[in-house]
């Protein structure tokens, strides 16, 4: 049964290695593939091609963020020393910045842009070199001004708590921050002060374990939309159970269901139509693997198949629908049916990748 949560819960919308667009039939995608060179790979999905080579001013392009827009990505480097900008119209580095000077070296960990594109927020740690040691400080939430390439601000932690890791981004309208940590947190982007709150550290409905699911989009979610598998604890008979919820921010809401007993499925992808979506089964200690297909309209599981996978990999779906992508580590893309879930063809690439993030586009698919 569809339950819907209507009690002021709200949750974060995430443009992390994929992009939000609005719910329709897309036809192709590029994908943006770092490797172990200084070259970021530009693949078409439709034509199965390297279109594209895209020389980076530093080794190793390790961590890759869309903007907005999509018309730019946010380029850093595998010493996370260096962040570079990208024009993905011409496919040219053209502008970088870096927060180390002299003896003083600064990791840029995390890192969010402006829908503006004026500003970020960094999350750094610094080093500082002396004759006889290290001094480390941080880590930093930091504000930056990308036009001036300056520090502008530091950002109070949550709760006063500062740690280790922690994931942040922008409002698409840029006037909200979001902060994950126990609760997702709510702040004003101008001067940072916490407008509100979701408690997801406590359960978000009477009766009900607690509950934990993503809320990053898939690249084919509905604006607006996270469609993650969540998983959750059944208080009356102590098991972990596993669902798909979609999070909606601009109404407050989330829908689910249930599908069962938690099993250690990964990689959760949706599909471009928005009626099905996929996952993995992993069972990397006997080496089992399964491809799940799941039936978001009539809410269950409906197609289970095994497949030779990999100790590491990654799911992706075609903006046709039509096949499904099996990769990382590696240099090597594995392509399957989506209907029937049997193998096609491997892809091999010259160089092994680092990541990637995929921009569906309009256009002809050619198989």
């Amino acid at each position: 049964m569809m339950r819907m949560l209507d009690r002021g819960v709200w949750a974060l919308i995430i443009l992390m290695a994929g992009t939000s667009i609005p719910l329709e039939a897309q036809e192709t995608a590029l994908w943006y593939l770092g490797t172990y060179t200084r070259d970021i790979l530009v693949w078409d999905e439709a034509s199965e091609q390297v279109v594209g080579r895209i020389e980076m001013g530093h080794d190793i392009p390790a961590s890759i963020v869309v903007n907005e827009e999509k018309d730019r990505i946010y380029v850093r480097d595998g010493t996370a020393l260096y962040m570079e900008l990208v024009d993905l119209k011409t496919n040219e580095v053209v502008d970088e910045f870096t927060l180390s000077q002299g003896n003083v070296t600064v990791r840029i960990n995390g890192f969010a842009p402006h829908p503006s594109d004026e500003k970020a927020v960094i999350f750094a740690k610094r080093y500082t070199k002396l004759r006889d040691r290290y001094v480390v400080e941080g880590p930093f939430l930091l504000e930056y001004d990308l036009t001036n390439k300056t520090v502008t601000d530091t950002i109070p932690w949550p709760d006063d708590q500062e740690r280790e890791s922690i994931r942040f981004q922008y409002s698409p309208d840029g006037e909200i921050l979001y902060m994950f940590a126990e609760d997702i947190i709510a702040l004003d982007a101008n001067n940072y002060e916490e407008v509100d709150r979701w408690q997801i550290s406590t359960p978000i409905e009477s009766g009900m374990g607690r509950s934990r699911f993503g809320t990053a989009p898939q690249p084919y979610d509905e604006e607006g939309v996270a469609t993650s598998l969540f998983r959750m604890t059944d208080p009356v008979q102590n098991r972990r159970m596993m669902g798909i919820a979609k999070v909606r921010l601009s109404e407050k809401k989330v829908d689910f269901f249930t599908l069962g007993e938690a099993r250690p499925i990964r990689n959760f992808t949706l599909a471009p139509d928005g009626k099905k979506a996929y996952g993995l089964l992993e069972q990397g200690n006997i080496a089992e693997y399964e491809f799940w297909e799941f039936d978001l309209v009539n809410q269950r599981v409906s197609k289970r198949v095994p497949f030779a996978g990999r100790p590491r990999m990654t799911l992706g779906v075609s903006a046709d629908g039509e096949r499904l992508f099996i990769y990382n580590a590696g240099n090597t893309i594995d392509v399957y049916d989506a209907a029937t879930f049997e193998y096609i063809k491997q892809i091999v690439f010259d160089e092994d990748t680092t990541f990637e993030v995929m921009i569906p586009k309009k256009g002809n698919f050619t198989p």
